[in-house]
């Protein structure tokens, strides 16, 4: 009887567990898809919110001349509150997969922004998110250089 006990208090015990890591995984990918809807609405004040004050991005494939990397969630906020300068419209259709570490996301997307200056620019993506507590403290973004100078007349030397 007192095995039955055990098995059935390890049983528990497991789903209890099963059940919070679900969860985080589900909190977790509303904060990554809050992040494209901030994005795609220009509210920066929401993006703002889903960084940690000590977050970083990083951008491993950006040309020279820009950043590769964003310090803090301040400096993330002034990158991407300054977008509607350039940019009147952004998509970014998107794919979020969760990993086996529930703070862990990987997502595919395309960029389609109409640029102010006339014309559009489009790009693929691949996203890592990295969270803590619901919120961003490291995302890595990857896309081609090469489309993007193009677009915006950069040269890659």
């Amino acid at each position: 009887m007192k095995r039955f006990i055990v098995f059935c208090l390890l049983i528990f015990l497991i789903n209890v567990a099963f059940a919070q890591q679900k969860q985080q995984v589900e909190s977790n990918k509303k904060t990554v898809e809050a992040f494209f809807i901030a994005l795609e609405k220009q509210n920066f004040e929401d993006l703002k919110r889903i960084f940690t004050v000590d977050a970083k991005q990083i951008n491993p494939y950006i040309p020279n001349g820009f950043p590769s990397v964003l310090d803090g969630r301040e400096a993330i906020y002034k990158q991407y509150s300054s977008l509607p300068q350039q940019f009147s419209r952004m998509q970014f259709p998107r794919e979020i997969y969760a990993t086996e570490d529930p703070s862990v996301f990987f997502v595919h997307f395309k960029g389609k922004i109409d640029i102010i200056k006339g014309g559009m620019y489009e790009n693929d993506y691949v996203g890592i998110f990295k969270l803590r507590e619901s919120k961003i403290y490291e995302y890595t973004e990857y896309f081609n250089p090469i489309v993007m100078a193009n677009a915006f007349g950069i040269s890659l030397d």
